[in-house]
This record gives C-alpha cells, sequence and structure tokens, in this order.
C-alpha cells in the first residue's frame, strides 16, 4: 500500500510540474546579426524583453489585449505550437531615396490556445511584436496592454501632447516640439504621442513607435506611476457621436466614447510595436522599420503621387517685404511664391487657410484667382497645393475633389 502511495504521490508531482513546465515557457530569439536578442515568457503574464549586445533595452515587459468577453490575450498563456523562421526578401519603394529595401529577420511566432498568438520579430536595426486572432465574426477590444519597462532612468525625448483641441488629450494637433527629460521626469498630468526616443548612452538609441494601424487607434504613452521607469501605452476609446467644434469649427470633435477602443474583424493582425536601436544617429536617420512592417501598397498604379517641396506661405505669415504689390492672401503674393518655387526647384507651393471659406470650400476668396495661380504655376513647373480643414472636407468630399482633383 505504501508503494502505491509513493508511486501516486511522485505521478502527481510529475503532472504537476508537466503542467507548470507547459504554462511557463521561455522563447528566444536573435537578430541575423546576433546582436538584438528578443527573450519572451509565458506564464500568468506574457513578458518580452530585449537585449542589444550587453545593453538591455527593454527589460521584462508585460503585453496583453483584453476583449470584452473578459478573456485576455497573453494572461495564462497557453503555447499550442510555435514556428522560428529566417527570412531574407526585399521590396521596391515607392518614391523613396532607395529603389529597394531589403527585408532581412529572423521571426518567431506564437499560437496560443484560445485562436490567437503573438509575432516577434528580431533585425538587426530593431524589434517588433503584433497579437493576431482567429476568431469568429466581431470581436471587441477593450485595452491592450504595451509596457516599456527600462533598467534605469534614462535620459528621452519625447512630444507631449499641448495642443488640446478639445476636453480630452486625444484630439490635438501632434505638432509638440520634443521634450528633453528623464524617463522619470515624463509629465504625469498629459500623454506623449509617438514616436519617443530612448538615449541608452555610448551613442545608442532606441525609438518606440508602431506601424500597420488599420481600423485601430493609434499609441499614447505614459508613465507607469509604480516605477517611473517605464511606459504604458494609452488608445484613445472608440467615439461613439462626433460633433463639429475645434479651431475655427474645423474640427470634427468626440462628444461620447465608448468604453472599448475598437470593434474588428476577429480573424486579424493587429499593429506592430516597434523598438528601432541604433548605434548612432546616422544609422537611426536610415532606418526603414516602420516602412518594411507596414502593409504592402494596395495602390495598384502610384505613379500619380508626386511627393516634393514646398514654398509655404503659413511659414511666413504671408510676410513678403520690398514688392510692389500687397502682399496677403491673394493672387500677386501667389505667383510670388511660385516664383520663389520655380527659381529654387521646388516642386509645390502650398495655399494655407484663407484662399476658401474655411467651412464651405466651394467658396474661394475673391482676392483669389485660383485658375489663374493653377496655370501660372503650371508655366513655372509648380504645382499647386490647397490647404483645408477636415470638417470642410468630408462635409463636401465628393464636389470638392470633383472641382479641385
Amino acid at each position: 500500500m505504501k508503494f502505491i502511495q509513493i508511486n501516486l504521490t511522485m505521478l502527481l508531482i510529475v503532472l504537476t510540474l508537466g503542467t507548470f513546465a507547459q504554462k511557463n515557457k521561455t522563447y528566444q530569439l536573435t537578430s541575423p546579426d546576433g546582436k538584438n536578442i528578443v527573450k519572451v515568457e509565458t506564464g500568468d503574464k506574457l513578458q518580452w524583453s530585449v537585449m542589444n549586445n550587453s545593453t538591455e533595452v527593454i527589460a521584462p515587459s508585460s503585453i496583453s489585449m483584453q476583449l470584452q468577453t473578459g478573456e485576455v490575450l497573453g494572461n495564462n498563456t497557453k503555447i499550442t505550437s510555435s514556428k522560428t523562421e529566417k527570412v531574407n526578401t526585399s521590396f521596391n519603394a515607392i518614391d523613396y531615396i532607395k529603389e529597394i529595401i531589403p527585408d532581412v529577420y529572423n521571426q518567431l511566432t506564437l499560437n496560443c490556445k484560445g485562436d490567437y498568438g503573438i509575432i516577434f520579430r528580431a533585425y538587426n536595426d530593431g524589434v517588433a511584436y503584433r497579437f493576431f486572432t482567429k476568431k469568429k465574426g466581431q470581436i471587441t477590444i477593450v485595452n491592450e496592454e504595451a509596457n516599456f519597462n527600462f533598467d534605469k532612468d534614462y535620459k528621452c525625448y519625447i512630444p507631449f501632447v499641448r495642443d488640446f483641441r478639445g476636453k480630452e488629450p486625444y484630439i490635438q494637433s501632434f505638432e509638440a516640439l520634443y521634450t528633453e527629460r528623464n524617463v522619470s521626469q515624463f509629465s504625469k498630468d498629459t500623454l506623449g504621442f509617438l514616436p519617443v526616443m530612448i538615449d541608452l548612452g555610448n551613442q545608442k538609441k532606441a525609438v518606440i513607435t508602431e506601424a500597420d494601424l488599420e481600423d485601430y487607434p493609434g499609441m499614447f504613452l505614459k508613465i507607469n506611476d509604480k516605477t517611473d521607469k517605464s511606459f504604458i501605452g494609452v488608445y484613445a476609446p472608440y467615439p461613439l457621436i462626433e460633433e463639429q467644434g475645434g479651431y475655427k469649427m474645423l474640427n470634427t470633435m468626440v462628444s461620447k466614447r465608448a468604453n472599448y477602443i475598437a470593434t474588428v474583424n476577429g480573424s486579424r493582425s493587429f499593429p506592430w510595436r516597434i523598438v528601432i536601436i541604433s548605434d548612432n544617429d546616422t544609422a537611426l536617420l536610415n532606418n526603414d522599420m516602420v516602412q518594411k512592417l507596414g502593409s504592402p501598397s494596395r495602390i495598384a498604379d502610384p505613379s500619380w503621387i508626386k511627393p516634393g517641396k514646398v514654398a509655404w506661405d503659413w511659414w511666413n505669415d504671408w510676410n513678403i517685404s520690398h514688392v510692389d504689390f500687397k502682399a496677403g492672401i491673394n493672387t500677386e503674393t501667389y505667383k510670388y511664391y511660385i516664383d520663389f518655387a520655380s527659381a529654387n526647384k521646388l516642386e509645390y507651393i502650398i495655399l494655407d487657410e484663407g484662399w476658401s471659406n474655411d467651412l464651405d470650400l466651394m467658396e474661394v476668396s475673391p482676392k483669389i484667382n485660383l485658375q489663374e495661380i493653377v496655370n501660372y504655376g503650371k508655366q513655372k513647373n509648380v504645382g499647386i497645393i490647397l490647404w483645408a480643414g477636415w470638417y470642410a472636407v468630408a462635409s463636401k468630399m465628393d464636389s470638392v475633389f470633383e472641382k479641385y482633383g
């Protein structure tokens, strides 16, 4: 009898350890050059961390997605299968300084019980992860947990939300200057928006950003009050009621939001969460991870897209001097800008606010002869860009683009 009891006890221990081992697994993914290492730990909380050589870029950080059903993707994770693969490919860029962009990385895909999974990628110049789901019908995302923990109180460069267009921080101009301060000094009464750069020392930088957003809110960051060395992702709740408002009534403002951030197709991939890593600022400027992680272009013929530099009246406040006409929002001023653009090989000029009725783009200012400006621009090989507020565009989109497109 004692022998049977001992064997049963041993069996229970083995089964328990087996269950624990299945639940708490560690995976490791290395970049092609071996410098960037992503470590993934499963268990009660799914965590990832990132090393670049001997530098801990991201300390263990929890990630998850909370569904309206109460299910939390990333909690109590049970891995049903995993796959590691090496990818060496490239793609043609559109209107970019590089014609061909190499796309070389190693990838780890974790399929989890509950019809979801997580993909991790390690490039030589950064790392990224994204959730994906394989559920039927529609699903509602209540929140996404994205933590970026650091082992030190690093100096960072953050654009804070400053220009509120309403009573909430989600609708703003995204035009803030970058503030230089330590992570612990992150302003607790506001949000930061992406990208955010962290100075890891010895010229090494890390940049937090995202890619491939579709039917999903962009990510803001706030400080984690519990550690003061961590950023937490924040997302605008889904808008339920919108109304005209903001600067000169040109914006569509949200007056009521839902208690969730998105309702989406149950079988899809979610945005990439990216940490770009560079040893110097030159490499940082040459980084293409956002483009590499974006979905391929769906524009069959992109030849109509012609990027270029502009002469922009708003930067100068229409302040032209030493001319024989009265400067302002008028035909003579814009023809002067066209002359300047042509002489300096600039492809465009912009007609900013004031060329039309701000709330009705079909009403052109009587001081503007738009056709004369367009014709003059063609003579000088300079294109014309018309500025407009979103509310005015949306209210008469078809007629506006038919007339000015």
